[in-house]
């Protein structure tokens, strides 16, 4: 009977004698949340500049058609892309989640 405690006993000394650090080292690299913050605040200014594109061409000041064109393009495939960033963040927080421990 004592014999089948061992391996039992064995885990519980490098359970304990393993501690697992639970702060990530620290690094020069920016954050994940900083980097998302860049990210929102790059479409956020697209989205600006196609706004105010918009605008003066719609008082008639000297801004081509095509620029605004561009200009809203280039905001859209930026806000999809942010979006498309988003699900995949969330997809993968739900699978870690659902992770057996």
């Amino acid at each position: 009977m004592r014999e089948a405690a061992r391996p039992v006993d064995a885990g519980r000394e490098m359970s304990q004698g393993s501690a697992i650090p639970m702060s990530a080292p620290k690094s020069d690299a920016p954050s994940f949340l900083d980097t998302m913050r860049s990210a929102v605040d790059s479409v956020n200014s697209q989205q600006s500049l196609s706004r105010e594109l918009q605008n003066a061409y719609v008082r008639g000041e000297d801004v081509s058609l095509t620029d605004v064109a561009i200009a809203m393009q280039k905001s859209s495939v930026a806000f999809e892309a942010t979006v498309q960033v988003r699900n995949k963040i969330l997809e993968s927080y739900k699978e870690i989640m659902n992770m057996t421990v």
